[in-house]
């Protein structure tokens, strides 16, 4: 019981992250910012806890936090990175962006807590647009499921296939570091904010 509310407590939190319920206190504009989360709330043999923080700034800047958690030693840790896109991966980037696909999602709607589920994935981009942020996302999950409607669930899916592109490109930034990266301190910001 112990174990089921705890790991019922550090998924809702870091839900809340991947949702982007955060408050954001940079005045600088940026880009875009990804959230990315997966949990397990079964016991497993690497972390059951895995959040990815990206945030793009428009001149290339990037901040990345990657965080991982294991419930059964309650150990976390979080490492901080910074760098620059080339001129290439920010084209790329802003072509992902601007396509019809991912312009024309739903705003994310965020899966009503508590969940029933066994494992649960979220990934939410928060895009600068014109005057505004447009905050789309996918969430995926094993078990029952979040009490949100068949519609949700089928922006959900659908926001999937859109966002794949997107995806892609992030866990290929991600798993491209060069010495280029630094490590940064992070006195337990999200995304640099």
């Amino acid at each position: 019981m112990k174990f089921t509310t705890l790991s019922m407590f550090v998924g809702v939190m870091t839900l809340q992250v991947a949702a982007g319920q955060t408050p954001v206190t940079s005045s600088e504009l940026f880009l875009l910012r990804i959230s990315e989360a997966q949990v397990s709330m079964r016991p497993t043999a690497g972390p059951n806890n895995v959040s990815n923080c990206m945030i793009v700034y428009p001149d290339g800047r990037l901040h990345l936090e990657l965080r991982r958690q294991e419930f059964l030693n309650g150990k976390a840790s979080l490492a901080s990175y910074e760098a620059r896109l080339s001129n290439q991966e920010l084209t790329s980037l802003r072509s992902v962006l601007d396509s019809d696909s991912v312009r024309n999602l739903h705003v994310f709607p965020p899966p009503k807590v508590p969940l029933a589920v066994d494992a649960w994935g979220a990934f939410v981009a928060e895009i600068q647009r014109q005057t505004d942020v447009e905050k789309v996302g996918a969430f995926t999950w094993q078990g029952a499921g979040p009490k949100n409607s068949e519609e949700d669930k089928s922006e959900w899916k659908d926001a999937g296939l859109a966002l794949q592109p997107l995806i892609e490109w992030s866990h290929s930034v991600k798993g491209h570091r060069t010495p280029e990266w630094r490590t940064t301190r992070n006195a337990n910001s999200v995304c640099g904010q």
